[in-house]
């Protein structure tokens, strides 16, 4: 028994060494490195293809013309239009715009909870927790960096004779809320308007409008695939992958909706590409709790996605063929959205499009963004979860307040299960000397023994499995708010209390609240009846809390904190149903704690 308490003891003590060693000895080396590679960054990608757009023939001998394009060979040679930045202003966003691509390279959001998840480190918590105060996280920008030439919802067309998405374009209107850009490459011209509304409410504040014309300027007819970009790079360090001790991560994901299937893809340095055709609604950008989407604005379209994500890029591209006549031109219609990933804010933004609000969401198409807003298998309780969170927060005006009170109401709602568990156990015990005697009788035979005791739960209307149905009913909804968390906008950024836990969404960075749900969850297992053996036991009460509190350090602190009231109010109950089932007569006699020593 002692050796197998010493293997067990051991196997907690390395889990605990692994993890602190990898945040104090392994991560600190890792941010080092990965912010050393960011000062060299920008020599690194600057002037590398972009992936999945078209490139110019290398042997083609052209001049630049003054509308920003090109001239066939021979003709006077007239000077480039030099690249350019142009300021947008904007309430709601810090705007840029480059005259190479004709898109945005900066999308600064300007709202409170509209920037990066806070980092910091075990120290910095601590000192925060004291009164020390840190530069608040960067803004989100939604069109950076810019690094790879590609600007976020820029445009090229696609196959023999491509328009380059690094064109540089010349500005040949600028007026408040719009920009219109010209450029010629081969047999096209394509004049690109980008324009947002003066409503800067929500949704309509982060809703841009992007008409593209492409007109055949050759004697020939002309084909291709016109393509626009929701375009983003990544900086190093800036991503982590979820990890069992390293939390949730923040990667993001490229997206695209293709019929009725939504289709995603992380990151692959290996697979990068991944090309969708069909109707296509919508394609975008998936960062966790923000989203760029783009979609065409009078229907879905016949055509493609191309889909490319790697550790420094990610592009989702809307592709569709077009094929023109000698001086024919086409205009195609869009619409982008660059915010905040809020659920009622999509379908806010849906209804709005069915009102066909017309200078403010565009026509009567319905692209579906709130499916981006993914929460799997486990849809029905987030929403759920959701629906209680909001309407505790209603009254309490604190999203963490709101987490104690829908803990509370789990808590009562199963409080016939645990009561039922209760009795249960204490039955149990009052079996605890007959099972031993079968287990004297039948020193060897495993089989006959389980058998026996079979025989035993059902001449005693017990259930041996019914103390641990109330926590199989509480794991889904552990899982479900963890989703939650990882998922909602609704809840990022919002602070629970101190000037700590001022986002629910992010770890703890004192470790306070998983150190005590530890504490709590060990206290809760030692005030339970065990029907079980000592390693049994001991495996319970110590290693898996040891285990658990690990695992729950780098996850988000509302998670740790819906976890820990429940412990408290399981030790209140446990407390409670003892002592009326004592006085009712329905308690068994005393055993030997889960922690207590043969």
């Amino acid at each position: 028994m002692d050796q197998q308490r010493r293997v067990l003891l051991a196997v907690a003590l390395c889990v605990g060494v692994s993890f602190f060693y990898t945040q104090l000895v392994v991560k600190p080396k890792l941010d080092a490195q990965l912010e050393a590679a960011a000062l060299t960054a920008d020599a690194g990608v600057a002037g590398q293809d972009v992936p999945g757009t078209p490139q110019s023939p290398p042997t083609v001998a052209a001049a630049p013309s003054e509308d920003g394009g090109t001239e066939v060979a021979g003709a006077p040679a007239v000077p480039a239009p030099t690249a350019r930045t142009l300021q947008l202003p904007r309430p709601s966003m810090k705007l840029a715009a480059s005259t190479q691509g004709a898109g945005l390279v900066d999308a600064v959001l300007t709202g409170t909870r509209e920037r990066n998840t806070e980092d910091l480190s075990i120290a910095q918590g601590w000192q925060k927790l004291f009164g020390k105060k840190f530069e608040p996280p960067k803004a989100i920008d939604l069109a950076e960096p810019a690094d790879f030439g590609l600007p976020q919802l820029g445009v090229s067309v696609g196959g023999s004779q491509p328009v380059d998405a690094r064109l540089v374009y010349a500005v040949t209107e600028e007026a408040p809320g719009k920009v219109v850009f010209t450029g010629t490459q081969g047999p096209w011209k394509v004049t690109k308007t980008l324009s947002f509304g003066a409503d800067d409410t929500a949704p309509a504040r982060y809703v841009f409008a992007v008409d593209v014309t492409l007109e055949n300027v050759s004697g020939a007819p002309a084909s291709g695939e016109l393509m626009v970009h929701a375009a983003r790079g990544i900086a190093p360090g800036s991503e982590q992958k979820a990890s069992l001790f390293g939390g949730i991560g923040n990667e993001s994901t490229v997206v695209c909706r293709s019929g009725d299937d939504i289709e995603r893809k992380p990151p692959d340095d290996s697979e990068p590409e991944k090309k969708v055709s069909g109707t296509i609604h919508f394609v975008g950008i998936d960062q966790q709790y923000f989203l760029t989407a783009l979609w065409p604005r009078d229907g879905a379209v016949t055509g493609s996605c191309a889909l490319h994500a790697t550790s420094a890029l990610r592009t989702a591209s809307l592709a569709m063929p077009v094929s023109l006549g000698a001086g024919e031109k086409k205009t195609q219609r869009y619409l982008a959205f660059l915010g905040p990933k809020d659920l009622d804010l999509l379908v806010q933004l849906d209804k709005g499009a069915a009102q066909g609000h017309e200078g403010q969401l565009g026509a009567a198409f319905q692209p579906g963004l709130e499916r981006t807003v993914d929460f799997g298998m486990w849809a029905f309780i987030c929403k759920g979860l959701l629906f209680f969170l909001r309407f505790f927060h209603g009254f309490s005006g604190n999203w963490g307040l709101a987490i104690i009170l829908l803990t509370v109401m789990v808590k009562l709602a199963l409080l016939p299960l645990t009561h039922r568990a209760m009795v249960s156990a204490e039955q149990m015990k009052k079996l605890q000397p007959k099972m031993e005697e079968l287990k004297k009788k039948y020193p060897e035979d495993r089989e006959r023994q389980n058998v026996e005791m079979m025989k035993l739960y059902q001449e005693a209307k017990v259930n041996p499995l019914g103390g641990c149905l109330p926590l199989l009913l509480q794991m889904p909804i552990w899982i479900a708010l963890f989703t939650t968390l990882r998922t909602s906008y609704e809840l990022y950024g919002e602070p629970f209390w101190g000037p700590v836990w001022t986002d629910l969404t992010a770890k703890d960075p004192t470790y306070i609240l998983p150190l005590a749900l530890g504490v709590t969850m060990i206290i809760t297992q030692r005030l339970q009846p065990q029907m079980m053996d000592q390693s049994q036991a001991f495996l319970m009460t110590w290693v898996m809390p040891v285990f658990f509190t690990a695992m729950m350090m780098n996850y988000p602190a509302g998670l740790a904190l819906y976890i820990f009231t429940n412990n408290l109010l399981s030790i209140v109950q446990q407390f409670l149903l003892k002592k009326y089932l004592a006085r009712t007569g329905q308690a068994g006699p005393p055993v030997k704690s889960a922690g207590a020593t043969s």
